[in-house]
């Protein structure tokens, strides 16, 4: 996928997560094509310390900042849509692996 807007974007946090429940995850998710990974830089860590201080998992948080501020656009594609109840973000149940 050469556009941009077409792209799955992958939150760091996020995938250290998965690959801690599914060890060889991050391997995996990283040799796929169509991928953008978000980096977690300094405001983004303090933004993320505010959403796990306010109840989100952190597991889940990364992805909670990235719909929050805009970094990307869309849905959360993810196996446990509850952890996002409450935070505004619309995600998509895609099933348990």
């Amino acid at each position: 996928m050469d556009d941009p807007a077409q792209r799955a974007h992958i939150p760091a946090l996020c995938l250290v997560a998965a690959s801690l429940e599914l060890p060889g995850a991050a391997a995996h998710v990283g040799a796929l094509p169509g991928l953008e990974f978000l980096n977690l830089e300094f405001a983004g860590t303090a933004a993320v310390e505010q959403v796990v201080s306010a109840g989100v998992d952190w597991a889940y948080a990364h992805a909670v900042y990235a719909a929050a501020s805009g970094a990307v656009e869309g849905q959360v594609l993810t196996a446990t849509p509850d952890a996002y109840n409450g935070t505004g973000v619309w995600a998509v149940d895609i099933g348990k692996p």
